[in-house]
C-alpha cells in the first residue's frame, strides 16, 4: 500500500473522533469545511485544542494533495511549523515530483531522513529540485567539494540549499567559494547565507574576508547580514569583536545600530557603550535607526524615559514600536494601552502596525475590527488579520480563514495556529 494512501487512512479516526470540519478538510471540501466552521463558531466549540485540530488537517490536506509550484511553496511555508505534519511530510516525500523535494527538504532540516544516501543518490540529478536535495544533504567533509560546486549552480533552490548546508556543516576549505558568492550571487538570501557561513567558519581569515565584503557592499542588508556574521561566537573571539565596536561607533546607518545591538547581546563587558549607542541613534537617528534601536535597546529606568520620547515622535511608526515596548513596564503599561488604541482608528498613519501591536498585547478593543477584515477582498488584509486574531489568542475567528478560498492564505494561518 502506498504511503499517502496510509497517511490518509491514518487519519480517518482522528477526523471522525473529533469535529466535522477536520474531515472535510481531510477531504479539501472547501464549502462543507466553512459551514462546518461556522457551525462551530456558533457553538463556542473553536478553543485553541480544536482550532489546532483543523489547522493540522488543512496543512496536511495541502502537503499530501497539493500539485505543482504553489504547492511546493506551501510545503516550503510550512518549515516553521513542520513537527505537527511531518507524518504528511514524510509520505509525500515518497514521490517524485517537486513538492516532494520541497517535503525532503523540510524532513533534512529537522533530521529526520538520512543525509548521505539523499546526498548520493541525487547528486547529478536532472532536476534542480532534487539535485537541491542532495545539496542540502552534503553534511560530510567527502561531500564538501561536490558542495562547492553547488554553490554556483545554474539553479537558485540548488544554491540555497548548499549554503544551508555550509552553515549548518562549515568547513575552511569552503571560504573561498563562500566569499564569491557572498560577493557575487544575484539573489539577496544567497548571498546572506554566504555570509553567515562564512561567520560560522569563525577565523582570522574568515573575518578578513567580511570585512572585504562590508567594504565591497552595496546596500544596508547585506551590510546587516555582515554585522550577523561578525557575531557569530567564533567570528566574534577571532577578532569579530572589535569590527563590532568600530562598525557601531562608524555611525550612522542601520548597520551601525544593528552592530551596537549585536555587541549588546554577546559581550556584557560593551554594554555601557553599546546601550549608549543605541540611545544615541534612538534620540538623533533616521526613522529606520529609530524603530531598530527601539527592539534592541534594553529596559530601565534611562530608556524608558528616551522611549516616552520616542512615543511622542512625529513618525507614526516610531511613536507604535515605542509605544510597544513601553507595555512592558507595568506602571506604562495602561497609558501605553490607550495610546495604542488611539493610533489604531481607521484613518491613523499607523493603523495596521497599532491594531498589530495590541493583538500581540492580547486587547480585546482590536477583535471587531479584524473580525471584519476577515472579509476583505484583498489576500493580504484577510491574512494579516487572521495572523492577528491568533496573536490575539482569538482562535474562533481565526479559524475562518482555515477555509478561505486561497490556499496560501489557508496554509498561512493554519501553521501559525500549529506554532503558537
Amino acid at each position: 500500500m502506498r504511503r499517502p494512501l496510509l497517511i490518509a487512512l491514518s487519519l480517518l479516526p482522528f477526523a471522525c473522533a473529533t469535529l466535522p470540519p477536520v474531515d472535510a478538510a481531510l477531504r479539501g471540501d472547501l464549502a462543507t469545511l466553512r459551514r462546518s466552521i461556522g457551525t462551530e463558531q456558533r457553538r463556542g466549540s473553536l478553543d485553541r485544542e480544536n482550532a489546532g485540530k483543523i489547522a493540522r488537517a488543512v496543512a496536511e490536506r495541502e502537503v499530501y494533495s497539493g500539485t505543482g509550484p504553489g504547492a511546493t511553496a506551501r510545503i516550503r511555508s510550512l518549515r516553521a511549523c513542520a513537527l505537527p505534519v511531518m507524518g504528511a511530510l514524510e509520505a509525500r516525500a515518497e514521490r517524485q515530483d517537486e513538492p516532494a523535494a520541497e517535503a525532503t527538504l523540510v524532513l533534512l532540516a529537522n533530521r529526520r531522513v538520512e543525509a548521505e544516501t539523499l546526498a548520493s543518490r541525487y547528486e547529478d540529478a536532472d532536476s534542480g529540485a532534487w539535485r537541491a536535495v542532495a545539496a542540502r544533504a552534503s553534511l560530510e567533509p567527502a561531500r564538501f567539494a561536490k558542495r562547492r560546486q553547488y554553490f554556483v549552480d545554474p539553479d537558485q533552490r540548488v544554491r540555497r540549499a548548499a549554503l544551508e548546508a555550509a552553515l549548518e556543516a562549515p568547513a575552511s576549505l569552503d571560504r573561498a567559494a563562500l566569499f564569491e558568492a557572498a560577493r557575487l550571487d544575484p539573489d539577496l538570501y544567497c548571498r546572506g547565507l554566504a555570509t553567515r557561513a562564512l561567520g560560522a567558519i569563525g577565523d582570522a581569515e574568515a573575518v578578513r574576508a567580511l570585512l572585504d565584503l562590508w567594504e565591497q557592499a552595496e546596500d544596508d542588508a547585506d551590510r546587516v547580514t555582515i554585522v550577523e556574521a561578525f557575531g557569530k561566537r567564533e567570528t566574534f573571539e577571532a577578532g569579530g569583536r572589535a569590527e563590532l565596536l568600530r562598525l557601531a561607533e562608524a555611525g550612522p546607518g542601520v548597520p551601525s545600530v544593528a552592530a551596537a545591538g549585536t555587541l549588546l547581546r554577546v559581550d556584557p563587558t560593551a554594554s555601557p557603550r553599546a546601550k549608549a549607542l543605541l540611545a544615541r541613534a534612538l534620540t538623533d537617528g533616521s526613522t529606520d535607526e529609530q524603530r531598530l534601536a527601539i527592539q534592541l535597546l534594553p529596559l530601565d529606568a534611562a530608556t524608558q524615559k528616551l522611549l516616552d520620547g520616542a512615543a511622542k515622535d512625529a513618525d507614526a511608526g516610531v511613536r507604535v514600536a515605542a509605544l510597544e515596548r513601553l507595555l512592558e513596564v507595568p506602571a506604562a503599561r495602561q497609558r501605553a494601552l490607550a495610546a495604542l488604541r488611539n493610533e489604531a482608528k481607521p484613518d491613523a498613519e499607523g493603523a495596521d502596525a497599532a491594531r498589530s501591536a495590541l493583538a500581540r498585547a492580547r486587547d480585546a478593543s482590536v477583535g471587531p475590527g479584524l473580525v471584519k477584515a476577515l472579509t476583505s477582498p484583498a489576500w493580504q488584509k484577510r491574512q494579516d488579520a487572521g495572523l492577528a486574531l491568533v496573536a490575539l489568542g482569538d482562535y474562533a475567528h481565526a479559524s475562518t480563514l482555515l477555509a478561505d478560498d486561497d490556499a496560501n492564505v489557508r496554509v498561512a494561518v493554519a501553521c501559525r495556529i500549529l506554532g503558537n
